[in-house]
């Protein structure tokens, strides 16, 4: 019992520590003038004041639907933009809009300026607050507790991932929505109880009113249910032919909805958003254009811990594991692929990537515990090359990196053990070597933390930043330990 109330006790402690960390100053970074958030919040806030979404677009809307061609403000100020708006605007399903659009609505936003993205990104610290939660339960599920732990440690801590979870963008509640959805066929893989399978369609057609990818969460769904029953023998073509049914039936009447809905306020400009998305530009250079470009929005971030993640998922792809080990491969390619042919072949739209990072930081995690029981030369080589990176996210105009001999020193005192162990193979060496690796972690992970806590101090020392209200989120900070995170001094030149 009391084994367990630690437990508890360290999971709580670790939730609250990067719930902290993703809302304090969640309205700054991303950028406040983030235009595709406005997207969504101004639709959702005309939708609900007005019954009619209007917003913003690129697309070919016919020049009828124009209603607005200039610049919005906040306050007269910044942040700013020059937009064309349209009604109705029908880019997107109504339901990510209206979540958004409701939270700007509460904080009492104007409509017809810029709106806040304290207001509209409030509802997203709480969304990834919940989806930090599945994914502990997912890799608990897969590979333990202390797995889990690690799991939630590295997607409330590294950069993109935290900077994703507080965008406010369809993709944000997806990961979500998709995160459940593999947990519960997990279950499903486990115990073929339908039981597990009742809320998925609900998931999936929330999901695809939030934005029409989201309803390919389903088909993952209906392989998974059709590749577990037809194992059994003889085949239970009956209870295959039910559990489908049910999962696509059930999810029909929300892709009716998003019909009705883009119908209902004009059949014409709905019918010709649904073209122009329907072919966007894609190609086979869309997996390679993942790979490099690690990002949160629409810059390059060059994340260590991120593209360590990335070498981990395609060490474990095509690393032999158990059952649910590889569905978690599955459910991370399934995404990618749902990328690759949605989004653009060179377009830097970090958020469709969004529901593959919980999967990504549980790659991460089955990557430390990898290279810590190995502890050898080579994973030492990959723990110190990729896990020390963050340092570089430290330095701006003011504040310089790492002397070149203090990082090349260091580089080699944390590889000598592990060089040396190759030699004598010795049993007290590889515990030197594992101790190293587990200070890189821990100096790693602290370095984005601190990275994370002061990105928007780092990012507007040098420049002048747009600045809106902040909310009692936003205000949350660690207690007496939050100076061990803030910068000091800048160094001067």
């Amino acid at each position: 019992m009391k084994k367990r109330f630690f437990k508890i006790f360290i999971l709580v402690l670790v939730f609250l520590f990067t719930f902290i960390l993703r809302a304090h100053n969640y309205e700054r970074v991303p950028t406040a003038n983030h235009l595709d958030e406005q997207l969504y919040a101004l639709s959702g806030i005309y939708l609900i004041e007005t019954g009619t979404p209007v917003s913003w677009s690129t697309l070919d809307y016919p020049k009828s639907a124009e209603v607005f061609k200039g610049v919005i403000s906040y306050l007269g100020g910044a942040p700013s933009a020059s937009v064309t708006l349209y009604k109705p605007w029908l880019d997107e399903p109504p339901l990510f809009s209206l979540l958004v659009g409701e939270a700007a609505h509460l904080f009492n936003a104007d409509r017809n300026g810029f709106i806040p993205s304290s207001y509209i990104r409030f509802p997203m610290i709480l969304i990834s607050a919940l989806t930090s939660i599945f994914v502990f339960l997912i890799a608990r599920k897969v590979s333990g507790y202390w797995i889990g732990i690690l799991a939630i440690l590295i997607y409330g801590t590294e950069p993109i991932m935290v900077m994703a979870g507080r965008s406010a963008m369809p993709e944000t509640l997806i990961a979500l929505l998709f995160c459940i959805t593999v947990y519960l066929l997990l279950k499903y893989q486990k115990v073929n109880k339908f039981v597990y399978l009742l809320p998925i369609p609900f998931l999936a057609g929330i999901a695809g009113l939030s934005k029409p990818t989201g309803y390919f969460i389903l088909p993952l769904a209906l392989y998974v249910v059709f590749a577990e029953l037809y194992k059994h023998q003889p085949v239970k073509w009956k209870s295959i032919v039910k559990n489908l049914s049910y999962l696509v039936l059930m999810t029909l009447p929300f892709v009716a909805v998003y019909i009705w809905y883009g119908n209902y306020f004009s059949p014409e400009i709905f019918k010709r958003i649904i073209s122009i998305q329907g072919f966007r530009p894609a190609g086979f250079n869309s997996l390679a254009w993942f790979f490099i470009t690690p990002s949160f929005d629409m810059s390059i971030l060059k994340s260590g811990w991120y593209i360590f993640g990335l070498a981990a998922a395609i060490f474990f792809i095509f690393k032999p594991k158990e059952k649910s080990g590889k569905f978690i491969s599955l459910s991370f390619v399934y995404w990618l692929a749902i990328v690759m042919m949605s989004s653009g072949e060179y377009d830097l739209l970090a958020w469709y990537r969004f529901p593959a990072l919980p999967f990504l930081a549980i790659f991460s995690a089955w990557g430390i515990r990898y290279i810590f029981e190995k502890a050898d030369f080579f994973m030492t080589f990959i723990a110190a090359g990729f896990l020390l990176g963050s340092r570089s996210l430290l330095v701006n105009a003011f504040r310089p990196n790492v002397v070149s001999g203090v990082y090349r020193s260091t580089f080699l005192v944390l590889m000598a053990p592990s060089l040396l162990n190759t030699i004598f193979n010795k049993n007290w060496i590889k515990k030197v070597s594992q101790a190293i690796i587990v200070g890189i972690v821990v100096v790693g992970m602290w370095w984005n933390v601190k990275y994370v806590y002061n990105a928007y101090e780092l990012d507007c020392e040098s420049k002048t930043c747009p600045m809106v209200p902040s909310t009692i989120l936003s205000s949350l900070h660690y207690p007496f330990f939050w100076r061990f995170f803030v910068l000091g001094e800048p160094a001067l030149r």
